[in-house]
């Protein structure tokens, strides 16, 4: 699967949907993913893989493809989620001094959630290179 800008916002987009619709924060943690799980159909392409040797096929009802998207959206609205704090200076510190009020604009904001959204993308890429230092054997 290819992915691109639209992706990468249209998942983001799902997620904040999904996070208007829920009432109270200790709801949002069950009832976010369940949402979203439920509405991945749309999101899944047609695509299938298929091997007649060993009969095997994977469409969008199979839950490797099921979690493969699930994933791209959690890490979709993650990166976003992580980016636009840091373009805005998130910062809920009304002592100190911002820019406009919103965005709030702030130095320290703009620094503490840039280090965070450079932990996220160091976890993922970590977490690819623990997965191919092993799967390297079995390449073709």
């Amino acid at each position: 699967m290819e992915i691109t800008q639209t992706n990468i916002t249209e998942f983001y987009n799902l997620v904040q949907d999904q996070i208007s619709k829920i009432t109270t924060q200790e709801r949002v943690d069950i009832n976010l993913v369940k949402n979203i799980m439920t509405n991945l159909d749309y999101l899944i392409s047609s695509e299938t893989y298929e091997s007649q040797e060993c009969h095997i096929r994977y469409g969008g009802d199979n839950l490797e493809i099921k979690m493969w998207i699930f994933s791209l959206i959690c890490m979709s609205w993650t990166l976003m989620n992580l980016t636009n704090k840091v373009k805005e200076g998130y910062c809920h510190n009304i002592d100190h001094e911002h820019g406009d009020p919103n965005p709030r604009e702030c130095f320290d904001g703009r620094k503490f959630h840039y280090s965070i959204y450079q932990k996220c993308i160091k976890s993922f890429y970590d977490s690819l290179a623990i997965i191919e230092k092993d799967l390297h054997k079995y390449q073709f």
